[in-house]
């Protein structure tokens, strides 16, 4: 039995709100799949995005703290070290 054969015989199983809940469902599946590939084709796997690289991030975060402090001590009348 080829795979339309397959598809009439269930067609003509199925009522109308029954095909319709179907192909509903279907259509939200079909949506999900292609959000899916999207968000990979936007940011692939193995690639690096803002947190990729948490040496980096660290040291930048270390840094910009400092940096607060820095000018806290400075805005409070304390010279540099």
């Amino acid at each position: 039995m080829t795979t339309r054969e397959k598809l009439d015989r269930l067609v003509d199983q199925l009522s109308e709100p029954s095909l319709k809940a179907e192909y509903a469902r279907l259509l939200r599946e079909r949506e999900i799949d292609r959000q899916v590939v999207h968000s990979y084709e936007r940011t692939p796997q193995f690639e690096s995005d803002g947190w990729g690289d948490l040496k980096k991030t660290n040291e930048s975060s270390r840094r910009s703290v400092l940096q607060r402090l820095d000018d806290e001590e400075r805005a409070a009348g304390h010279g540099p070290w």
